[in-house]
């Protein structure tokens, strides 16, 4: 896919992974719709997006994805305001493994993600009003390999690369005109991650901090960029459908070796 002049919708934003992805696909040409519940984050990230590449193609959408009104008013709006969508990233998310956190987990990572998918299958369908396009979730390398430190969150990663596949072979998906593929990032330097390396109770849950830094240590941590890159090519690469992309610092870029016609 050529992403020059094509619009995306991409979720969490406006901060992390999620601006490093925003700001990949306004590099290449393509036009994005912000979409965020952080309001104050989301309105600074698009004045200075808009000061760089543009007012018209860029725009912010105030939206909790666990909200169906709020997420279908995102499309709507986007839409209306700049076309498509074409390119769809369910990225927003959040860690915490503690009792009154866990479910919002669930909730944001795992629903707000199979939202998110089922409204994008719904716009971009080429039976419907859409041309088709391509739908990146965000999972986590803790939803391929067991995490000891975050098992719901894990939890809530593996039901997105289950999901996600699972919809690539769909008869009626790949009739539509739209790729599905999963984004599995180990550790990826953004404020997420270093409250739970710093020791935040909120993503660790009372965890040895001193077990923790040694998995970080052995797994390294990528930068936003290395991961946007990555990103960009299960984008672009019309053959890719249904794949999982592994990345991590101290391993690289692996693409699952199962294609989608080999299910």
């Amino acid at each position: 896919m050529n992403i020059t002049d094509k619009v995306a919708l991409v979720t969490g934003g406006a901060s992390g992974i999620g601006q490093g992805f925003v700001e990949a696909l306004l590099a290449g040409g393509a036009k994005v719709s912000i979409v965020d519940y952080n309001e104050e984050a989301g309105r600074s990230t698009e004045k200075d997006l808009a000061e760089k590449y543009g007012s018209s193609n860029v725009i912010f959408c105030s939206c909790n994805v666990t909200s169906q009104e709020q997420f279908e008013e995102a499309f709507r709006r986007t839409r209306e305001v700049l076309g498509g969508p074409d390119i769809v990233v369910n990225n927003a998310g959040v860690g915490g493994e503690t009792d009154d956190k866990w479910e919002a987990v669930i909730d944001i990572n795992l629903k707000g993600t199979l939202r998110g998918t089922r409204l994008a299958l719904r716009y971009m369908s080429e039976a419907g009003a859409g041309s088709g396009g391509v739908i990146i979730n965000m999972a986590s390398m803790a939803g391929v390999n067991p995490n000891p430190f975050s098992p719901v969150y894990g939890a809530s990663k593996a039901g997105i690369i289950h999901a996600t596949r699972s919809l690539a072979i769909s008869p009626d998906v790949q009739k539509s005109g739209i790729r599905l593929n999963v984004l599995c990032p180990a550790f990826v330097d953004t404020p997420m991650f270093r409250n739970m390396a710093s020791g935040d109770a909120s993503q660790t849950s009372g965890s040895n901090q001193a077990a923790v830094k040694a998995f970080v240590d052995h797994i390294g941590v990528m930068s936003v960029e290395e991961v946007a890159a990555a990103f960009l090519d299960l984008v672009k690469d019309e053959t890719k459908n249904g794949i999982i992309l592994r990345c991590a610092k101290k391993t690289g870029i692996q693409y699952s070796t199962l294609a989608v016609q080999d299910v």
